[in-house]
């Protein structure tokens, strides 16, 4: 079955949005549903020397189409090994010396190359169909005293009188009066015009969507006013695009566990929501492909999206990546069979279901006409086929390798067992007989 789950944004199209009809997924540029499937390190635009282009590649060369992208940091000595290839928004001519011995921040002052840069990323990423989550802000670093030492919101740091910690308490992370505050008017205003310069050079794509900051858990008002800035600003602009978290949970807020059946619950306990939730990895770094594997897929067939924070992908002796992900080139082609699997479904049709299983362990999302089911640990599992079509056909798939089994018929209407091929995890999908793969 052909979706248009992965269509390459273009121009004259409308920009990403929630799905008016199916609001558990987006409306992707060409107005279809869309599922959301990527990964992503966190020095794609903020090192001049990675090489975007090439990681857009691998990313679409799997069939994945998404990924997120930090824009400015804060501190040019984060993420290691960037050091001097760092590029900022701001220009810094001084007068005087920063706190890392550089000129000071001008932060009236925006630096082209930065905002000629993000264009070339997002243009790029809209050429090979991906889909992109900026992010405006980091408010990880704000908590570490070494990084906020260097921060061009430091009071010591910029030319313009702006003190992200007017109390002095050596981070940024007052939320009444410090730079994730609404008491910090210098700061504010200075986030504001930064803002405007990022919609405004952005604004032509429509594959693209904001976060206002990473792990902010100082200030929801800022956070949320950043937002109703942009939709403000956006109103005088020829497109208008998603904010996070206005308008979609943030990572921290959706779930931040590997175990699959906590995954599933948190994503069924937020349904109700009815807007898209994007399974995040950006808590911890996982080096077990499998456990990343079961939970990637508990997530899509509990109703989610996914992205995967992917050290692969990150330059540096550190993680030993580089900008294909190499190292982890296996995991890459287990994301691509779970998109390929689900381009096999309607699966803006289907709901995820607890009541779709009725005896054994499994994940189960269906609609009239199809049902898909994830098995974690293989085994037997019986599942609820009461809504589906008398005439049905059904197939396993390995989610290590890719493969679909030999279709087999079976009766609809009624429950029915099923025996997993082994103990491994496995991939179902039941559909009405004739409908095509």
């Amino acid at each position: 079955m052909s979706t248009t789950m992965w269509a390459a944004p273009g121009p004259a199209r409308q920009p990403l949005a929630v799905h008016p009809s199916y609001p558990a997924y987006f409306r992707g540029t060409d107005g279809q549903p869309l599922l959301l499937i990527g990964a992503y390190p966190w020095g794609t635009f903020s090192d001049t020397d990675y090489d975007y282009v090439a990681m857009f590649d691998t990313l679409r060369a799997h069939g994945l189409n998404f990924a997120r992208v930090w824009l400015w940091w804060g501190a040019r000595e984060f993420p290691k090994p960037i050091d001097r290839r760092y590029i900022i928004p701001y220009e810094r001519p001084g007068p005087g010396a920063a706190t890392d011995g550089q000129p000071k921040y001008d932060l009236n002052r925006f630096n082209p190359a930065f905002f000629d840069r993000l264009r070339r990323v997002c243009a790029a990423a809209g050429e090979r169909g991906l889909y992109l989550q900026l992010i405006l802000f980091d408010a990880w670093m704000l908590k570490h005293p070494h990084l906020w030492k260097l921060h061009a919101f430091h009071r010591d740091n910029n030319v313009n009188g702006v003190d992200g910690d007017p109390q002095q308490t050596g981070r940024g992370t007052d939320g009444e009066r410090g730079f994730c505050s609404l008491g910090n008017s210098k700061a504010r205003a200075a986030q504001q015009a930064y803002i405007r310069q990022v919609v405004d050079a952005v604004n032509e794509f429509d594959h693209v969507l904001f976060e206002v900051a990473n792990e902010n858990y100082y200030s929801v008002e800022w956070e949320q006013s950043l937002c109703e800035f942009i939709q403000q600003h956006e109103r005088g602009k020829p497109k208008r695009h998603l904010t996070m978290p206005k308008d979609l949970l943030n990572h921290s807020s959706v779930v931040q566990v590997w175990d699959v059946q906590r995954i599933h619950a948190a994503l069924l306990e937020k349904r109700d929501r009815r807007q898209p939730l994007i399974f995040d990895t950006d808590w911890t770094l996982n080096p077990r492909d499998d456990e990343v594997r079961r939970s990637m897929w508990a997530a899509v067939l509990s109703g989610g999206h996914f992205n995967y924070m992917d050290d692969s992908l990150q330059i540096g002796s550190e993680y030993h990546g580089d900008f294909r992900g190499s190292r982890r080139a296996d995991l890459h082609r287990q994301f691509g069979h779970l998109a390929a699997f689900m381009r096999q479904t309607r699966f803006w049709e289907m709901a995820p279901e607890d009541a779709l299983v009725q005896k054994g362990v499994a994940f189960a999302m269906a609609s009239r006409s199809q049902l898909a089911a994830y098995l974690p640990a293989g085994k037997n599992v019986t599942l609820n086929l009461s809504r589906l079509p008398a005439s049905l056909e059904a197939r396993w798939f390995d989610p290590r390798a890719g493969t679909w089994s030999k279709p087999w018929e079976l009766p609809g209407g009624q429950p029915a067992p099923f025996a997993a091929p082994d103990g491994n995890d496995w991939g179902l999908l039941v559909q009405e007989q004739g409908r095509g793969g």
